[in-house]
């Protein structure tokens, strides 16, 4: 199969654009960039990893127990983006506060598939000891 270097650049390039718009506020990369019936799977173990169908699942079992327990917006900044294909790969730290005054950081490795501008599908690699804990340490 033929590589299309210039809908690599354009994906990656829609990627870049939208993590940075999203820089104060990660919800807007999800709103953005992911179509609502989406396919995103959350890796490793413990209640919140697993596939998730649609982005009202994904924000209803997995996102909202996080942003719920912050003080202020996800704030993320853009460690590196690479295409292959209609893969996207980016890799993204995040920095917050909880309403408990203490920090919240993660990093994660998205791997997305693209199709026609937005993300249809995609795995999630993160810290979830790190989301775990937040979640288990304040209570709602």
């Amino acid at each position: 199969m033929e590589r299309n270097i210039a809908q690599e650049e354009l994906n990656k390039q829609i990627v870049k654009n939208t993590l940075a718009k999203s820089a104060q506020d990660f919800t807007i990369f999800f709103k953005d960039l992911f179509i609502e019936d989406i396919e995103w799977t959350i890796a490793g173990y413990g209640p919140v990893a697993g596939t998730y169908y649609g982005m009202k699942e994904l924000f209803e079992k997995a996102e909202d127990a996080l942003y719920q327990r912050l003080a202020k917006p996800l704030a993320v900044k853009t460690i590196g983006v690479w295409a292959d294909g209609n893969e996207v790969f980016a890799r993204i730290k995040s920095a917050s506060e909880a309403i408990d005054g203490k920090p919240y950081g993660n990093e994660y490795l998205y791997i997305m598939t693209m199709k026609d501008g937005k993300v249809v599908s995609g795995i999630e690699w993160l810290d979830l000891d790190a989301y775990y804990n937040i979640v288990n340490r304040i209570q709602l």
